[in-house]
Formats: C-alpha cells, structure tokens, sequence
C-alpha cells in the first residue's frame, strides 16, 4: 500500500504540471491576443484623409513675373478641390456608422456603395497594393500617405533640406539650374547659377522676394530613395534580370547601373506652371521634408494633352471636370501615368526626390505620350532627349519575355501614330496630307505649296537614302519590328 507521503508527493507533482500547462496555454493565448491586436491596427481603415490648410494668396515684390504666376494659381484654386476616391469615402462613412448597430452598417453600404465618387487618385495601404499597381495600367495617380498605421514606403526620409545642403556645400561653384519666377519672359525663367546662390537662400534670416525653384538637381549622394517595388516593376530592370543566366558572383559579368533620381528643392511659394513630364515616363515623387500642393485635371486624355498644348501652361481653364488636387507631406508618395499634365505649388520649404521609368502596364500609353511630345513638344518643360529613344529602342527590342499579351496588343495600337518611311508602294493611295504627316514624323522638310507628286518623290527619296542611324530612326526600326511580330504571333 502506498503511504500517505507518497501519495501527496505525487498530488504534488499533478499539481506542479497542471499549473505549467496551465501557464503555458495563458502564454500563448496572450501572444495570440497580441498578434490579434497588432493584425487588426495593420488591416485598420485609416481616419479619413484630413488635407492640410495653405494659402495661396501669398505676397510678391510686384514684378511681372511674379504677378503672373500669382494670378495664374489664384485662377487655378479656383476650380480645384480635393482629390476623393471610393477607398476616403468608405472611411468617412464608417467613422459616422461606428456607433451603429451592424446591420443598419451593412444597410448603409448597400444603399451608398454604387454612389461613391469615381477615384481622382488610387490611394494605396502598403508595399503589396502598391505592388499590385505597377503590375498593370493605370490611368489616375498612385498616392500613398505616410501614417502610423502605413508609414512610408520610401527609404531614407529622415533626409532633409540640411543634410541635403551640407552635401551640396562641397562645391559651392558648382553650376546648377533654377526656375526663377520674377523673370517677366517666360521662356528665360530657367537660368543657370551656382551652390552658392542656393546655399544663401537658405540661411538663416535670409529674406527673399522671390520664390526660388532649384529642378532636376541629379541625386549624387549614392543613397537611393525609390521604393524597391518601383525599381523591381521598371521594365529595364525586369529585362536585366532574364538577360544574366549566372545569378551568383563567381564568374558574373553582371554591373550595376546607377539608377537615375533627381531631388526637387523649393523656397516657399514656387511654382510650376501646367505641363507633362518628358518622354512619355512613369514619374514617381517621395516629400523628404515640406509640403507640395499637387494639381492635376480631373479626366485626362490624349485630348487633353492636345489642349494644354493649345491653351498653354498656365491656362487651366475649361477642362473637363476641373482640376484635382493632393497635398503632400514629408513620407508621402506620389506616382504619375506616363504624359500625365499637372502644375505644383509649394507653401512651404520643401525637399523632394524623384525618378522616372517605363512599366510594362502603361507602356502603351507612353508610346502614345511619346508621340504627343513630338507634335506639341511645348506641352512639357524638357526637349525630347535622344536617351528616351535609345530607351525605348532597346525596350521593344527585349521586352517580349517580361510582357503578356494584353500589353503587346496596347504598345501595337498604337503603329498608325508613327508611319514608316521604308515602304513607299503605297503611298501613292494616300492624300497629300496624309504624306505631308509621314513626312514631317520623319523629320523631312516640305516645301511650300508643294504638289502631291512632289511629296511621293521626297518619300522616295527618303525611303531610298534613310538608314536607321539615329536614335529616333532605330527607335522606329525596333517598333515596326514589335508591331510586325505581334501581328504574326496573332495570326
């Protein structure tokens, strides 16, 4: 028979691994509440956008220039409000529900759904939606706002204005361009000065009239800021990627490319006027420090690109719909489709950084861009550089790995846009405006007044005497070869 000690021994040791089993369930559940909690703030609608106050009625010296400008945002505030979309909309009115009972919640999103507004902007969460945005066309800004449930999706954003100053303060004679408003003529407003006059407008008690915007200032401090899913859907980078079969390092002849960024550097008040970023890109803009105040026309089009062009740059009057606009601040990112119109303004010191790249979604559309910066090149505030053709050239020369049907059908729409010069039998079908337009995307001259029969010589000629030897020219060569191949595939 047990005794009495024994059998209190072993109660005891029940008891002790009762209780351990018992401390370690408390264990887990109470790391499953706390991964509950933290999954829950992640998946949490964020509160409705809350836009900050500016003012744009800002004071000037009274020169022309400046005067000009001043009047050109007044107009502009005018017909502009707030970008809205689906995604605001569903957070406004579930913060006014959240006291209701479920299903009066469930009854009112049934009955408002089908009237939210259409998206001015697609606002994204994080990485994965914006991910997810790249993959495939988009026709509106891709926006993301910097809060403490989604923080930023750039990297480095504790740079500011100062640490960007100590690094330019290296070489204080260095040359550097700047958007200078109070210039009455708007075509000698971008002028060339050096460091040193940046520097000193940002001293401390420096009092400047005017407004000061420092553009396109190449990113040479080796830190990049682009969100890696923006580097990892840039179509050259997809391209890259296929072309080295060896992966690791021994025997690799892989080298890096350095990817180009530009920083944006603003005094308050700067400005600039409605236009389209060059060469039918892809635009991204990551707020270091500052704000900006984005604006944007509602609907965009082809058309639209056209009227700018007519209207000019600082018209914003009678497009469809009014303007949008979007403020951003220090975290916040903003990505542009290609040939996108917008103007900034800038209420506050503020540094930026940006990048421009071709995605395989909107290639399509950036072809077309491309076209329209040939007919209208005032449309944007940059020449067409023979880079973007080399680009181009090379990516529909290798693209056809990395892109799917969809959008090789997109990119081949658009062959009527640039007519070949390389196939004259029969042209002779064609009206004489029609051959004055094959011409003139050739970069032929026309004579005045010029007979149809004329026209068919100089396309003769042309066509006889032409080799693919430009970077536009090979441009051409490599897009007959992508539409001519799409076509063959489809048949």
């Amino acid at each position: 028979m047990p005794t009495n000690d024994a059998n209190t021994a072993r109660a005891a040791e029940s008891n002790t691994r009762a209780e351990e089993l018992n401390k370690e369930k408390r264990r887990k559940r109470t790391e499953i509440e706390k991964k509950s909690r933290q999954d829950a703030k992640r998946c949490k609608l964020d509160p409705v956008i809350q836009w900050g106050k500016y003012n744009p009625d800002f004071p000037t010296s009274g020169k022309a220039g400046e005067l000009e400008l001043h009047d050109f945002l007044g107009r502009l505030e005018k017909i502009s409000r707030f970008a809205e979309s689906r995604t605001n909309a569903t957070a406004l009115l579930l913060s006014q529900l959240r006291k209701s009972p479920k299903l009066e919640i469930l009854s009112q999103l049934q009955s408002k759904l089908p009237h939210f507004p259409q998206d001015d902007v697609i606002l994204l969460t994080d990485a994965k939606s914006l991910e997810t945005c790249l993959n495939q066309p988009f026709g509106v800004p891709l926006l993301h706002r910097a809060t403490p449930n989604y923080p930023s999706l750039g990297s480095y954003t504790q740079f500011g204005i100062q640490d960007f100053l100590k690094h330019l303060a290296e070489d204080e004679e260095a040359s550097i361009s700047v958007y200078d408003y109070s210039i009455e003529d708007p075509s000698q407003r971008t002028r060339r000065t050096t460091v040193g006059e940046l520097l000193s407008c940002f001293w401390s008690g420096n009092v400047r009239g005017t407004a000061l915007n420092f553009l396109d200032i190449e990113n040479r401090t080796r830190i990049e800021f682009c969100p890696y899913q923006v580097i990892l859907r840039n179509i050259t980078t997809r391209i890259d990627a296929r072309k080295q079969r060896d992966k690791g390092k021994t025997g690799s002849e892989w080298t890096a490319e350095p990817r180009k960024e530009f920083f944006l550097l603003s005094l308050e008040n700067a400005i600039s006027t409605i236009h389209v970023d060059t060469g039918g890109v892809v635009t991204w803009v990551l707020i270091l420090e500052g704000r900006k105040i984005w604006y944007f026309p509602r609907h965009v089009t082809a058309q639209t690109v056209r009227w700018l062009s007519f209207a000019g740059s600082q018209t914003p009057e009678d497009y469809r719909d009014g303007w949008v606009k979007v403020e951003l601040r220090p975290g916040d990112l903003l990505i542009m489709p290609p040939s996108f119109p917008h103007a900034v303004y800038t209420p506050e010191k503020c540094l930026a950084v940006g990048g421009q790249s071709y995605t395989a979604g909107n290639l399509g559309r950036s072809i077309e861009g491309l076209k329209l910066q040939e007919d209208h090149p005032d449309i944007s505030n940059e020449d067409l550089d023979d880079s973007v053709y080399s680009t181009l050239a090379r990516i529909l020369n290798e693209c056809g790995p990395v892109t799917t049907y969809f959008e090789k059908a997109q990119v081949a729409s658009g062959q009527s846009l640039f007519p070949s010069l390389r196939d004259p039998t029969t042209y002779d079908k064609l009206s004489k405006n029609s051959l004055a337009d094959i011409l003139r995307s050739g970069g032929v001259a026309i004579p005045s007044k010029a007979k149809k029969i004329e026209l068919l010589e100089l396309l003769k000629k042309n066509s006889d005497t032409r080799a693919a030897c430009t970077p536009r020219e090979e441009f051409l060569e490599a897009f007959r070869k992508f539409c001519d191949e799409f076509m063959a595939d489809g048949i």
